[in-house]
């Protein structure tokens, strides 16, 4: 399993994470602001953990973000 967290105070809501590289992972929030799937949430809707199936799509996520906003460890 991979952690995932997203800052929801840098995220932007530009919808890269989740409209285009990794919405199996992440979803868009009622806000605007990125959210893991509910599947995977741990607390809150911003951090969880993932199967490793899905840490290449998440981080390729984290990659593309502007912000920084998504860690994967």
């Amino acid at each position: 399993m991979a952690k995932v967290t997203v800052d929801e105070n840098e995220c932007t809501g530009c919808g890269i994470c989740y409209n285009d590289e990794c919405p199996e992972v992440f979803v868009e929030g009622s806000d605007g602001t990125s959210n893991l799937q509910e599947k995977y949430r741990k607390g809150n809707a911003h951090s969880g953990e993932i199967p490793d199936d899905k840490k290449d799509c998440a981080k390729k996520a984290e990659d593309a973000c502007p912000v920084s906003a998504i860690k994967v460890e």
